[in-house]
């Protein structure tokens, strides 16, 4: 029996509601229909040209991304636009996308919770709560299992996603956990008031870095795309389980950034 749009939604909606997204935030269908019956479901973080050919070569009904396609209201879509023209062939071919974003950010089990759990910290709350949800809201604040170093944290956390770690701060041994997946540099206050030994996020901004080291406080920043990518390939997986007769996809793009090394390796290899 085939599966809508409409009913992926209302599943990943029953443990992450849109009510729990940021203001402003434009979660939910994109452009396309809830209605349109699906073969063959894509993730990806977000929407770009290597995504939007896949999408098109592969024959993927649907697109769900982390990232919403319209952060920025659009006036109108026009051909020659890089970014609107996009836009314009994945709806000319019939293609649905919807997005999930603040609201995943914010859910347990979600972005946060997932990231935390494989670096061995136990979650006790959310350092900026949904009103009424403890367990709900943005970031996390838990413990280590045991005592880590600061720069052991930070291979661990390089490990796990395979991504650059920047660290600031004393490298001494920490135990209360602050961590954002993504962009977290805003919860620094919540970061502050936690008692959190070290911080954890995909962004942060230089003065909040050299904040962190006066105070005596550890500070790891890595890929704001690593950090989220790890959490959609693993939602990638809980949707085949959920839905086993629909056929699901997950695009692995890559980062914006990227290394003098790497870019060096790639060179080196043409």
């Amino acid at each position: 029996m085939s599966v809508t749009v409409g009913e992926i939604c209302a599943w990943i909606e029953s443990w992450a509601p849109v009510s729990w997204a940021e203001e402003g935030d434009s979660v939910g269908l994109q452009f396309g229909s809830l209605e349109q019956r699906l073969t063959h479901l894509g993730l990806a973080l977000e929407l770009t040209p290597a995504v939007a050919e896949w999408v098109l070569r592969e024959g993927v009904d649907a697109l769900l991304t982390h990232h919403p396609v319209f952060f920025r209201p659009l006036r109108r879509l026009r051909e020659e636009d890089p970014w609107e023209g996009l836009i314009l062939r994945l709806i000319r071919r019939g293609c649905t996308v919807v997005s999930y974003h603040t609201n995943l950010d914010a859910a347990p089990g979600g972005v946060s919770d997932l990231l935390a759990e494989a670096l061995g910290i136990r979650a006790e709350q959310a350092l900026r709560p949904v009103p009424g949800q403890e367990r709900a809201g943005l970031g996390r604040v838990g413990e280590l299992e045991q005592p880590l170093r600061l720069s052991s944290l930070a291979e661990r956390l390089h490990q796990l996603l395979r991504a650059p770690v920047l660290m600031a701060g004393p490298d001494r041994e920490v135990k209360r956990v602050a961590l954002c997946a993504g962009s977290g540099w805003s919860l620094w206050p919540e970061v502050l008031s936690s008692g959190a030994e070290v911080f954890i996020t995909g962004e942060v901004k230089h003065h909040i870095a050299r904040e962190a080291e006066i105070r005596g406080l550890g500070l790891l920043a890595t890929d704001h795309w690593a950090m989220e990518n790890y959490f959609w390939r693993h939602l990638s997986e809980r949707l085949r389980v959920r839905f086993p007769d629909l056929r699901v996809s997950f695009f692995e793009d890559r980062s914006p950034f990227r290394t003098l090394s790497e870019e060096e390796d790639r060179c080196a290899r043409k």
